[in-house]
């Protein structure tokens, strides 16, 4: 069972990519490091099995694990899509990556399709946002944030309209590179939340992030892990989202609310703190062996070819 790891070789030392490789190590899992911008992407109806990964010819692996890239371009993107156009499975998906990703997107496709799902009412800022409309649809403090942030980046509480208007001013003129949002402020859920960890689409296990000294409950923020069972409700709700976007391993993150309520916060691919990695690996091998057989692989069976 053959599987790459996507990932730019030279960047290997963040502490997820670190404990995967320690298990795959242990366990003699054949997991080869792929650096996805070397990856030519060919479209060919007459697919043949070989994959180009610059002056190299590789067989196609049986999985490929994406969740890890440091780029994440119009090239990186294809490279999956292409997988999985030839049948390997990709933990996770390009629609997935896609999906949470855009914490936006995330809401919106919530809001579409699960109408028992409460998450914060949620604003895209323009040069248009104006601090006084913003204060006409949200009570202070509100929650500000960058799209596409993680590990608490990004993240401000705001307290005041003059505070706003002087933020709004500052990320418009300062071009940040990414777009912002803010949100409702889930005042119970200050310095906490509640992580469902997922695998396979279904719940493997929770815990909350607590943080005594910041509004961010990130444990680079300086979070702890307390282990809890949540609710059925909760692991349901967990499990219809991560379906609706396509989350094969991963989490979904919970605010609390007041009277045992629970928020949307945000969907994550794969946060590699939070897997049993020798049952993920195992997982991910069945979901392999359950797979139904490529078109390719079968045209060149029937031609008796080897690929």
């Amino acid at each position: 069972m053959k599987g790459w790891l996507l990932r730019n070789p030279g960047k290997m030392d963040d502490p997820s990519i670190v404990k995967i490789m320690k298990v795959v190590a242990e366990n003699k899992i054949d997991l080869t490091v792929i650096d996805p911008l070397k990856i030519h992407v060919i479209c060919d109806h007459d697919f043949d099995g070989k994959i180009y990964v610059g002056n190299e010819v590789r067989d196609v692996p049986d999985y490929v694990v994406a969740a890890f890239f440091t780029e994440k371009n119009y090239h990186t993107a294809a490279v999956l899509r292409m997988l999985e156009s030839v049948g390997v499975l990709c933990i996770n998906s390009y629609d997935c990556i896609k999906n949470v990703d855009d914490k936006l997107l995330t809401f919106q496709k919530v809001a579409e399709a699960i109408e028992d799902i409460n998450f914060p009412k949620t604003l895209l800022v323009t040069e248009e946002t104006d601090a006084s409309f913003v204060s006409q649809l949200f009570d202070y403090p509100l929650v500000m944030k960058v799209m596409h942030g993680s590990k608490g980046k990004g993240v401000v509480l705001v307290n005041t309209e003059k505070e706003l208007e002087n933020l709004i001013s500052m990320m418009t003129a300062s071009e940040v590179g990414d777009e912002i949002i803010i949100q409702e402020c889930i005042a119970a859920s200050k310095g906490r939340d509640l992580r469902v960890v997922l695998c396979n689409g279904k719940y493997d296990n929770a815990f909350v992030r607590e943080n005594e000294k910041s509004f961010r409950s990130n444990l680079a923020k300086g979070g702890k892990i307390i282990r809890y069972s949540p609710p059925a409700s909760v692991m349901e709700a967990a499990e219809k989202i991560a379906e609706l976007l396509k989350i094969n391993m991963g989490s979904v993150d919970f605010l609390f609310g007041e009277n045992d309520s629970f928020y949307l916060c945000e969907a994550n691919a794969m946060p590699g703190i939070a897997f049993d990695l020798h049952e993920m690996f195992k997982n991910l091998i069945e979901q392999v062996d359950n797979m139904p057989e490529p078109l390719w692989k079968k045209r060149l069976r029937e031609e008796e070819k080897t690929c």
